[in-house]
């Protein structure tokens, strides 16, 4: 299964509503070719849509009524570590525990999934995801319904559901590139937490985690057994995933993480078909191509289109529907995809210095706070907003961050801002991938995510990992290929040894590349006209005249003021999808909305039963 989504009766006196499961069923899958599957009885409606990728379909009815549906692998131990039974097997296993409630099964799982489980005796509705929240499941909890899909879209999509923006979310969105937390851009809509359980029954609403990623203390071993113990869980990681597969498709990049993922597919006799999609003359690119050839994978090198937002899943999928990119020989699920992310934050430590460590092992928490944000640029465009909006969001991003780290309990506090970004950054990395998916119709497979590796990371002393320290000693354990080809590391991190070719572009220099920033600033260029000229505009929100001047001044190329046309236009999606209603933190409740008979409560409430 792929996307799913449903609705479920808090109490007796509710109905499941006609209309509301036409439109949950209309808004699974915008592909017209996909058929949905779905289930209903008095108290519950649960739809689904699976693309194919993999074998089997993971929706388990029983016959007493209990009913369980599944997005994603969830890799439950086998008693091998480099085997994992199909998916269909792994929830009739866990749909029984949970039947019984017993949901400590969960705590074996090493893959990336998101699950329901309804109970009809019990009138209990279950929401589950994976143990860091990589597969997102949102929800909306009612006085009489519970809400809830896979893709934020197919919650936007219903009419009766109340939207209002959280301003807070969204400005985090803007400073970090999602939400902190449970938050969404929506008031009341929220999105899984790692590891969590979100029990909804007649006696309330119960929220709970299986696992805690802080509980693991720092490992007092030599070095060489936790790079040992890091490179067997990961390649058993990817052996495990592979479920016999002799040829697949990958993402190869100049860097290391699809380096690691391509040549662990190689040492275990994979065919592998890689794809780049680098510009000319970039390190990225022929970093790439040179180790595709020294590893024995066969390469192909896409084009990238300039878009606002990359979309690789998008990219890829476009590439491999081309007689250009016909995969010979075929892989044997081709709609699956071998992905690096993960990589660089979960074993190569990015975006963390020695100095923030230090910060918060002293008790320095806000002064650690302050580092990373000034090192991020994460900061409230206070000339974009109005003033009494900008005076109340101006401390969202160091909010955020210190609750997030209130939650934290770690061993060494200096490992608690690498685990904010792993619950925080990474759990919503693929964010975009899986809200797309019935459109690009790939399922990446995510072998640095594997949950198992990650305790063995978590378990190293922060110490050995800052900069790619740990990271560049942990390659000498893969093949020879892998360091015999230069690759581009980051600006401050243990450098490549070996030569760079001369003349090659690299990802971080400040100079642009024309073929790429050209096309971007355009279409950020007619995006800023689409909001100027728009026939309403949040000016209760946003400054105009800002948004007019920041547009003059990047146009004519004096300043880089794209970053504040993509502030703009986040907050301006989010407030016309909310119908001009939203919230900012503190206030005690919304402003009005636009005068409209359907704005009400209990219309809202009252909607979803018919």
């Amino acid at each position: 299964m792929t996307i799913f989504a449903g609705l479920f009766c808090r109490h007796a006196g509710a109905r499941v509503g006609d209309s509301t499961c036409d439109a949950l069923r209309r808004s699974l899958s915008r592909d017209t070719r996909d058929a949905v599957s779905e289930f209903r009885d008095a108290r519950v409606f649960l739809a689904k849509v699976d693309i194919g990728v993999y074998s089997e379909p993971a929706f388990l009815v029983r016959p007493g009524g209990s009913v369980s549906l599944l997005a994603g692998e969830p890799l439950l131990p086998t008693g091998d570590s480099h085997l994992a039974r199909s998916r269909s097997a792994d929830l009739a296993l866990l749909h029984d525990s949970w039947d019984r409630s017993d949901w400590s099964p969960l705590a074996g799982a090493r893959g990336v999934f998101c699950a329901v489980h309804y109970h009809p005796d019990a009138s209990r509705l279950t929401l589950i995801t994976d143990k860091l929240g990589v597969r997102p499941l949102y929800y909306w909890i009612g006085d009489d319904h519970v809400i809830f899909a896979t893709a934020l879209r197919v919650l936007e999509g219903l009419a009766d559901l109340p939207k209002q923006m959280d301003l807070r979310a969204v400005t985090e969105a803007a400073c970090f590139g999602f939400p902190l937390g449970d938050r969404t851009p929506y008031q009341g809509v929220r999105a899984l937490r790692a590891a969590e359980i979100v029990e909804v029954s007649g006696a309330g609403v119960g929220r709970s985690q299986y696992w805690r990623w802080d509980d693991i203390p720092p490992a007092s071993r030599p070095q060489q057994e936790l790079l040992q113990e890091a490179y067997d869980r990961f390649t058993a990681a990817v052996a495990c995933r592979q479920h016999g597969d002799r040829t697949t498709t990958a993402f190869l990049s100049g860097g290391l993480d699809s380096r690691c993922v391509v040549a662990a597919l190689r040492a275990q006799s994979a065919e592998a078909h890689t794809f780049n999609f680098a510009l000319p003359g970039t390190q990225d690119r022929i970093l790439g191509a040179r180790f595709a050839n020294a590893v024995g994978a066969r390469h192909h090198q896409a084009t990238l289109r300039a878009h606002i937002e990359l979309r690789f899943s998008a990219l890829l999928a476009e590439a491999l529907s081309t007689p250009e990119h016909k995969l010979t020989p075929p892989p044997e699920r081709p709609r699956v995809v071998w992905s690096g992310d993960g990589g660089s934050v979960g074993v190569g430590h990015v975006y963390l210095t020695r100095a923030m460590v230090d910060q918060l092992r002293a008790g320095h928490r806000d002064d650690a706070i302050a580092a990373f944000l000034d090192r991020q640029k994460a900061s409230v465009l206070r000339k974009l907003l109005r003033p009494e909006i900008a005076a109340a969001l101006a401390d969202v991003p160091r909010r955020g961050i210190r609750e997030e780290l209130d939650d934290l309990r770690c061993a060494d506090p200096g490992r608690s801002l690498h685990l904010f970004l792993l619950l925080n950054d990474q759990r919503r990395h693929l964010a975009g991938h899986f809200e797309d998916i019935d459109l690009h119709r790939l399922e990446f497979t995510l072998p640095f995510f594997d949950s198992d590796f990650q305790q063995t990371m978590l378990s190293v002393p922060i110490d050995l990992c800052l900069y790619h320290e740990f990271y560049v000693k942990w390659l000498g354990l893969f093949p020879a290929a892998v360091t015999s080809v230069p690759w581009q590391s980051y600006p401050g991190h243990v450098p490549c040894p070996l030569p760079i070719p001369p003349g090659l572009h690299y990802q971080w220099q400040a100079a642009p590349v024309r073929a790429w920033h050209g096309p971007r600033k355009r279409a950020l260029l007619r995006r800023a006209a689409e909001m100027l000229e728009a026939q309403s505009f949040p000016r209760d929100l946003l400054s105009k005249p800002v948004l007019r001047v920041a547009g003059w001044i990047y146009r004519t190329g004096l300043r880089d003021y794209g970053y504040v046309i993509r502030h703009a236009s986040l907050y301006y999606t989010y407030w016309e999808r909310s119908a001009g209603r939203w919230v900012v933190p503190g206030a005690a409740s919304a402003p009005p909305p636009p005068p409209s008979p359907d704005a009400t409560t209990g219309r809202h409430r009252d909607a979803l039963a018919r």
